[in-house]
C-alpha cells in the first residue's frame, strides 16, 4: 500500500479539492480511492454523517459511524480499511502550519481537547452538532468546487476557520468528556502541547528525552509519566515515531538517495539509519523502497 504525505497528496488531489498545497477535502465520492492509500504527515479531521467507516489509525483498527468525528494529528498514519454502501463524510487533510495561520493563535476547543485526542482520536458527537459541522464542511465544500470564484482561497480559508470555531464551541457545550481533575488535566496538558511542539521542531536533530526535559524544565522521569498517560507511550517512542514517518515520507522520493535521508535525520551514517528504519519496519530502507507499490 502506498503511503502518501500531505505534499503527495496536494499533488495527487483534484483542483477542486484543494488550495495552497496544504488542504484536501475528500467526500464518500473518494472512499474507495482512499482505501488505496495510507496517509502520514497531515491533520485528519473525519466527519460522519451516515453509514460506516472501518480506518487504522497508527495500527490499530477503529469503527467510526453516525456522528463519529476523527481527529488524528501530523506523525499518524491513518488508512481507511473499508466502509458501508450508505457512507456520507467529508474528510478534511491539512497541516498544522495551516491551522496556525488560518486560526491566527486562536486554539478552539476544551482546554484538554489535547490530551482527550492523544488518549481517543474518535469522538462521538450529538446528533445536532454533527449536523452543524457538515453544514460547515459543506460551505467549504462549495466553494472549492468554484474555481473561478475571485476570492476562492480567502473564502475557503474563512469557511475553515468557521468551522474550527463551530467545533470548539460545541464540543465545549456539548460533549461530555470523563471526569478528570482539571488543574492536574491543564497542567498535564500543557507540559504534553509542549512537548509535541518541541518533538516537531526538534525531532531531525535531537532524540534523547533528556534534551526535552531539560528544555521544558522537568525531570525526565516526570516527562515519561506525563506522555505516557497521555498517549500510551514512552517519549522516545513518539520521537521515533515522527522520525519515522518523516523517513519514510522521504524514501518515497526516489530521487533522494538513502544516505541523504539519513542525513537529512542527523544520524550519525546510513548503517545507523538502516538499523533505527528495519527495528520498525522489518526491512532496511533500501529494501522498503523496492517494496513500494
Amino acid at each position: 500500500m502506498k503511503t502518501l504525505n500531505m505534499q503527495q497528496l496536494c499533488s495527487f488531489a483534484q483542483d477542486d479539492q484543494k488550495i495552497d498545497g496544504k488542504f484536501v477535502m475528500l467526500t464518500a465520492n473518494d472512499a474507495a480511492m482512499l482505501q488505496k492509500f495510507r496517509v502520514i504527515g497531515c491533520r485528519v479531521m473525519l466527519l460522519v454523517f451516515s453509514g460506516t467507516v472501518e480506518a487504522e489509525v497508527n495500527g490499530k483498527n477503529v469503527t467510526m459511524e453516525r456522528c463519529d468525528f476523527l481527529d488524528i494529528l501530523e506523525g499518524t498514519s491513518f488508512t481507511v480499511r473499508g466502509c458501508s454502501q450508505d457512507l456520507d463524510f467529508y474528510c478534511v487533510l491539512t497541516s498544522r502550519e495551516f491551522i496556525v495561520e488560518v486560526l491566527q493563535n486562536i486554539v478552539p476547543g476544551p482546554r484538554d481537547y489535547f490530551s482527550l485526542l492523544l488518549l481517543n482520536p474518535v469522538l462521538r458527537l450529538t446528533a445536532n452538532a454533527t449536523s452543524k459541522l457538515f453544514k460547515q464542511l459543506r460551505l467549504i465544500d462549495d466553494m472549492l468546487a468554484d474555481l473561478n470564484h475571485n476570492y476562492r482561497t480567502e473564502m475557503v480559508r474563512t469557511y475553515f476557520k468557521g468551522f474550527a470555531l463551530e467545533l470548539g464551541n460545541l464540543l465545549i457545550k456539548e460533549q461530555h468528556f470523563p471526569a478528570i481533575d482539571k488543574h492536574t488535566l491543564a497542567v498535564k496538558d500543557t507540559l504534553m502541547a509542549n512537548f509535541m511542539d518541541l518533538v516537531w521542531k526538534n525531532f531531525r536533530e535531537k532524540r534523547e528525552v533528556s534534551f526535552y526535559a531539560k528544555e521544558l524544565c522537568v525531570s525526565t522521569k516526570h516527562l515519561a509519566r506525563v506522555v505516557k498517560s497521555c498517549t500510551g507511550k514512552t517519549p522516545h517512542e513518539v520521537i521515533d515515531a515522527e522520525v519515522l514517518g518523516l523517513a519514510i515520507q522521504l524514501l518515497k522520493n526516489e530521487e533522494i538517495l538513502v544516505q541523504q535521508v539519513a542525513d537529512i535525520l542527523h544520524f550519525t551514517d546510513q548503517a545507523a539509519f538502516s538499523k533505527f528504519f528495519k527495528k520498525y519496519i522489518k526491512m532496511s530502507p533500501s529494501e522498503y523502497r523496492r517494496n513500494i507499490d
